[in-house]
């Protein structure tokens, strides 16, 4: 009986991330250009680990009690964590123990050989968040959801943005797609959503693609990151990537933070990805938008650095615009793209089935 059950709870699964993968051809909407132009340079950016914990228990998330203290933050965890980023060059990493900030006011931050930027992973039964970059002065300033057992509604959903962003944080949405803690089809005002994190089926990194893309679909603006989802000691999570290329004039914590809010921000499955830079009417990035002042085309850039064999791909709301397998390292394509007021286009990058780097969107106005 077992397997035909297993069967049962994972055929789903699996047939809905194979049709998560999938666009309609919108082929038709681009045409490519022969004249040559100055390649895009890539900007100046910081490598970011988001989402890293600092233990494996999430006995103090569940019972956030002064007995289960000991539980909230691991200071060794955290040592452990910051030495392994910072060994893979990574510049900032951001620290989000669930339903704990104990991590922030540890010593070991002031003294770290890269950024570590302080958040909380909001953790309930019905879903969990990243709330990133938000003022506390002691851990008692944690904006706790409800006991882990009670009922989860919409309002305890906007109470926890509106708290967030009272105190100039971010709010990411955490692995939604992930079954029996999946979060609801509303996004309640939350800035952005991690569209990319462990390899598993439980994650389900396409579904959580697609559901972002649904919703840029809908005109709303929300920044895809990347999250390693890292628990120091547990053999399942232990990995450091994926990672976020974030442009920032600095790697420090104010910057950071300003180039995830404005979406600035190049998901990559690790250091050595290859990278893609997106440019629209000659100089406008991901996160940002081009006026199109009555226009019907605009015409694109995409650069993809050390990419030879991956297959780019670009995404609109009407469907995949371009697709092709690059031979080069160091490979421009320019494109003219029909387009309409309200909608965005977006780049990605494979090898084979699987994902080496996804951009934000440009967004047309």
């Amino acid at each position: 009986m077992r397997a035909p059950l297993l069967a049962l709870v994972l055929l789903p699964l699996l047939g809905a991330a194979a049709c998560a993968g999938r666009y309609p051809s919108a082929h038709d909407r681009v045409r490519e250009l022969t004249a040559t132009a100055e390649a895009p340079p890539p900007p100046r950016d910081c490598l970011v680990a988001n989402h890293v914990h600092t233990l494996v228990s999430d006995r103090y998330s569940h019972a956030p009690t002064a007995a289960n203290e000991a539980q909230a933050y691991d200071p060794a965890g955290l040592r452990a964590a910051i030495a392994a980023f910072a060994g893979d060059g990574v510049d900032a990493i951001v620290v989000t123990d669930h339903n704990s900030t104990h991590a922030r006011f540890d010593p070991a931050v002031t003294g770290a050989p890269l950024t570590v930027i302080p958040g909380m992973e909001w953790t309930t039964r019905r879903g969990h968040a990243l709330q990133i970059g938000f003022a506390a002065t002691s851990p008692a300033d944690a904006a706790m959801p409800p006991a882990w057992r009670a009922r989860v509604v919409a309002d305890d959903f906007r109470r926890m943005v509106a708290e967030t962003h009272r105190r100039g944080g971010l709010v990411i949405i955490a692995h939604p797609r992930v079954p029996f803690r999946t979060w609801p089809d509303d996004t309640f005002g939350a800035d952005g959503v991690e569209v990319w994190g462990l390899d598993s089926v439980v994650i389900r990194n396409r579904q959580a693609v697609r559901w972002w893309h649904d919703r840029l679909r809908r005109g709303e603006r929300l920044v895809a990151v990347a999250g390693t989802d890292l628990h120091p000691g547990a053999w399942l999570r232990d990995h450091r990537r994926p990672l976020n290329r974030v442009t920032a004039a600095t790697c420090g914590e104010a910057d950071v933070l300003a180039g995830l809010r404005a979406g600035h921000v190049l998901l990559v499955d690790d250091r050595e990805a290859p990278q893609v830079v997106l440019e629209a009417d000659g100089g406008v990035r991901p996160g940002d938008t081009v006026d199109l002042a009555g226009r019907a085309e605009v015409d694109l850039q995409l650069r993809v650095l050390a990419g030879a064999g991956v297959r780019v791909r670009l995404l609109g709301p009407a469907g995949e615009l371009f697709t092709r397998t690059l031979a080069g390292p160091d490979a421009v394509v320019r494109l003219r793209l029909r387009v309409r007021p309200g909608e965005f286009v977006r780049a990605e990058l494979h090898r084979g089935r699987r994902p080496i780097a996804l951009t934000n969107p440009v967004y047309f106005r």
